[in-house]
């Protein structure tokens, strides 16, 4: 069934959502707004876009053309659909490809790739059972590798490009290594925790596409307070 939402606080964000499908999580917020949006930037792409909510938050902050690349049918439906009830048809495509063959046909592109990518390997995991097929794809490694992620939005980046993904932080050694293999270098990370007593069990991290050593670690992110309530920080996140 699909379902029409307020974007957070948002001033005129909507979006349909559809309960057999991937819905947008704290995640998506947290990659879009840790983007490096400055006036450099004119163009964006941002892989597996789902229903668009990441093109839709970035849009609040850039005037830079967004195209957002999807690889499901229904998803891609869905993420226009959101897209013509937002009226941003002028700033935002919607594309529906596979990421691996995208990127072949627009090497050297875009100013800034952003990715909030499935998080889970395939390998013995009862959940791909539970799920249905475009949540699995959206939450595992099915339709694409975290590697052909990383290699595909290095074909897309012009030079000093910037590559903004969010991912598990027991991955973060494996991403590192990946940006390294493919000339993106490690710029910004930042650790993400429900509480204060809690292990980051999220990270962000920014990258630039032949650029230079030399990461800055910023203050992590705490998301809860003890009584379950959004921190005053995390709430800055979801409003103009």
């Amino acid at each position: 069934m699909k379902v029409l939402n307020d974007l957070l606080g948002y001033k005129n964000r909507k979006l349909y959502q559809h309960n057999k499908m991937f819905n947008f999580t704290l995640d998506s917020v947290l990659v879009a707004r840790f983007c490096n949006l400055n006036s450099k930037k004119k163009k964006i792409c941002d892989f597996g876009t789902n229903n668009a909510v990441i093109p839709l938050i970035l849009s609040k902050y850039t005037k830079a053309k967004i195209t957002g690349v999807e690889i499901q049918a229904q998803a891609v439906e869905i993420a226009k659909e959101n897209i013509k009830l937002n009226n941003l048809e002028d700033q935002i495509e919607i594309i529906h490809a596979d990421i691996k063959e995208f990127s072949k046909l627009h090497n050297q592109e875009f100013d800034l790739v952003v990715c909030n990518p499935p998080f889970f390997k395939t390998t013995n995991n009862p959940k791909l059972k539970e799920a249905s097929i475009e949540i699995a794809n959206a939450r595992h490694e099915l339709l694409i590798s975290l590697e052909q992620i990383i290699k595909s939005a290095a074909r897309c980046l012009k030079n000093g490009g910037n590559f903004t993904i969010v991912h598990r932080s027991e991955r973060l050694s494996e991403i590192i290594n990946l940006f390294y293999k493919y000339n993106i270098y490690p710029k910004r990370l930042r650790l993400i925790q429900s509480k204060k007593t809690d292990n980051a069990k999220m990270i962000l991290i920014d990258g630039i596409y032949q650029g230079n050593e030399g990461m800055e670690i910023l203050p992590t992110l705490i998301t809860h307070n003890d009584d379950e309530t959004y921190t005053d920080e995390l709430l800055k996140y979801f409003h103009d």
